[in-house]
């Protein structure tokens, strides 16, 4: 049977852009500042920062050069330390393709205490990030002794409700936020109240670990926090940890922590969303319906014709 208790860190980091050596450095301090926890979440790109510089050629950008494979040299030394403090580790990196070195992708390693790695590629890349990262192809839970834990990054999480969706419907009480916002973004996107809403919509905890402060030529605004349901009331979001986007605090670095009970998901509320509705004998989330329309909408004309 899985665990319920968890107790989970997250990191409002501010990374130095293209020095994996600095932020390597601190992220061992805050991971041996975690050592009681059982999991610890950075942001994304957090190796080696993520500002992109538009005019440099694609060959020649930071996150080409700075890319490296998972497993690799960040995993592990990161793994050294996941085994010492008996801690599973989840950071934002740029993964270099094993069997094809031109192909980088933006990505997060999961490196457990065990000698397990996982990997997450992000599906889903906004603005110029195409112009150097290749999207990730699958949607991913991995494995603990707490049951499946999800996992998505930034722009994934926000926007597109799928992957959450996905990561409860296969068991996951815990989904993982890896994510940079900057200033800029934060004038025309809500970050707050999306994620927000898919906690509730899904009743499940989201950890959300994310950059802050000045990396290279942008200013990033942190939002690092562990909400889930409230205990008073379904309606309700709870913060257990951290401070939300826009809050005061929110561009310093620091770590926060939380004790879950991730048991109280499968207790505290009836969800028919996910569970057995006796009414139509089957959960209300229905993976079957919406695969044989997601396949009608991959297969039609006007659909390929937006593919190139």
């Amino acid at each position: 049977m899985a665990k319920g208790n968890i107790r989970v860190s997250v990191v409002n980091f501010q990374s130095t852009w293209g020095d994996k050596e600095a932020n390597l450095a601190k992220m061992t301090g805050f991971i041996e500042k975690a050592k009681e926890s059982d999991l610890i979440v950075f942001p994304e790109a957090i190796l080696s920062g993520y500002d992109n510089i538009p005019e440099v050629p694609k060959k020649e950008k930071m996150q080409i050069q700075t890319a490296e494979t998972i497993p690799g040299p960040a995993t592990d030394r990161i793994f050294e330390l996941a085994k010492k403090y008996n801690i599973t580790v989840v950071f934002g990196l740029f993964e270099r393709d094993q069997n094809d070195p031109d192909r980088v992708y933006n990505a997060a390693a999961i490196v457990r205490p065990n000698g397990d790695v996982f990997k997450y590629r992000k599906i889903h890349l906004p603005d110029d990030e195409g112009s150097w990262a290749s999207p990730g192809d699958e949607v991913v839970t991995f494995d603990t002794e707490w049951g499946p834990i999800g996992i998505s990054i930034c722009y994934d999480t926000y926007t597109f409700p799928e992957l959450i969706r996905i990561s409860r419907g296969r068991g996951a009480r815990l989904h993982l936020n890896c994510t940079a916002n900057f200033e800029e973004l934060w004038d025309n996107v809500p970050f707050r109240p999306m994620l927000e809403e898919k906690t509730l919509t899904n009743q499940i905890f989201i950890a959300t670990a994310g950059m802050c402060g000045l990396c290279r030529h942008l200013t990033y605004i942190g939002g690092t926090s562990i909400i889930g349901t409230s205990e008073e009331s379904i309606k309700e979001v709870q913060y257990y940890a951290g401070i939300p986007f826009g809050e005061e605090g929110s561009y310093e670095e620091a770590m926060y922590t939380a004790d879950l009970d991730l048991d109280w998901i499968d207790t505290r509320f009836f969800n028919p969303m996910f569970d057995h509705n006796p009414y139509t004998g089957r959960p209300d989330f229905a993976p079957d319906v919406y695969a044989r329309a997601y396949a009608e909408i991959a297969a039609s004309e006007e659909w390929k014709k937006k593919i190139r």
